[in-house]
This record gives structure tokens, sequence and C-alpha cells, in this order.
């Protein structure tokens, strides 16, 4: 029986609050920290326009491709074990998945976001997820997803607004600055992750409140406020 699941969303920036992330997922209590609607749709925007295109149109930095278009519209993980043997899977719905010309596969995301040379490093653990998902595919109750290795490129798409070019009453047409940061992969560091991940779940106390954390900040100063 898989007791533990986890989406590639959750692992770059949930976990970095202990409290936060066991709250989630053992008591199903959300932060509600969803990105405001724009940025879902600039996403769908963007992919829509490069869906059809050659990899090598993104950036320079990628091989020739085409992107798949007919994946399921969320992917999700056979069962897999983490470094103690106990079992876990992935689940997730990826931007963009390419199949290069000269064989194997890449994932790319787009972000609409200040740019970066290492901006991939923010994202390094919900790419491999996806790379994890693809070597060990599962299937949901309507769906199967393929199997697509190797995954040989990983990175980030970066769009940023510079500047309105020519307007009407209606509408605007805005120039993007683009930036493409790569990212390798990271299988050990990847299960490490996981493995520490499964074993805080498994603690019977929540994790102290963590003062670099914004939210268990606010939720100190409101129980040191009621208090008083």
């Amino acid at each position: 029986m898989i007791e533990y699941s986890f989406s590639p969303s959750e692992l770059d920036y949930k976990p970095k609050c202990k409290r936060c992330f066991y709250l989630l997922k053992k008591h199903k209590l959300s932060l509600g920290d969803f990105p405001p609607p724009v940025f879902s749709s600039f996403d769908v925007v963007q992919k829509n326009y490069f869906l059809n295109k050659n990899t090598s149109d993104v950036t320079d930095q990628l091989p020739s491709g085409k992107f798949l278009t007919d994946l399921p519209g969320r992917i999700t993980s056979s069962d897999l074990k983490d470094n103690k043997g106990r079992s876990y899977s992935l689940f997730g719905a990826p931007d963009l998945v390419v199949q290069f010309d000269q064989g194997g596969y890449g994932i790319i995301d787009f972000k609409t976001t200040n740019l970066s040379e290492t901006k991939s490093d923010n994202y390094k653990f919900q790419l491999e997820a996806y790379a994890q998902i693809f070597a060990n595919p599962g299937a949901t109750k309507s769906k199967v997803t393929p199997k697509l290795v190797p995954v040989t490129h990983m990175g980030i798409a970066q769009f940023f607004p510079e500047k309105i070019f020519s307007h009407t009453k209606d509408e605007c047409d805005l120039k993007l600055k683009m930036l493409y940061s790569p990212q390798p992969r990271i299988e050990k560091e990847f299960n490490n992750l996981i493995t520490n991940l499964i074993d805080l779940l498994e603690e019977t106390e929540i994790p102290k409140h963590d003062e670099n954390c914004k939210y268990c900040k606010f939720a100190l100063k409101n129980i040191r406020d009621f208090s008083d």
C-alpha cells in the first residue's frame, strides 16, 4: 500500500518549513498560498504559442525537437521506494515535455518571473520529480502515463514583461524578455529529500514554529496577541 504521495510543486518551497509541510500532508491544513490566476493565464498563452514550434526556438541551449501534445492531463508514477524502502508515489501535470530529434526527452517549465541564470535551482526537485514519473510511470483510473526515457534536458523558460509597444482601447501588445535556465538531473539528492520528508511525516508530534517562515511568524504573533 502506498501511504505517501507528493506533487512536484510541493517539493521546492513548502518543505522549507517543516511545520507547514507537516500540517499540509498530515492534517490537510493548506496555507492557500496559490499564485494569482494571471500567472496561470500567462503560462497557458506561452505554452500555446510554443507548442507547435521547434524546441530550439525557445533557446539555443536545447537541441532540435518537438513538444509532445498527446500526454494525459495528469500523470502519475508507479510505486516508488525511498532510501529506507518505504513506498510513495508522485503525481502532477508538467508544462511541456519535449521529444528530441536526436533521441531522449526534456521537461520544460514556463515561469513569468524575474530573470535569473540560476532560476532552475529554485525548481530542481519539481523538475526531477517529473523525470522520475516518466521513468517509473503508473496510471490514473482513466489514463496510463507513458514511459519516456531518458530525460536528458530539464530547465525553466522565464518570461519577464519589458514594455508595452502598442495598444488600442481594448488591448495592448506586450514585449516579454526571455531567458532559459537549464537544470541537471539530481536523482540522489531527490531520493534524499523524499526520505527526509517521509521521516518528517512519520513523526508523532507537530514540528515547532519556524521563525524563518512567514506563516509561522504570523501564527506566533497572533497567538501572542491573543494571550495578551
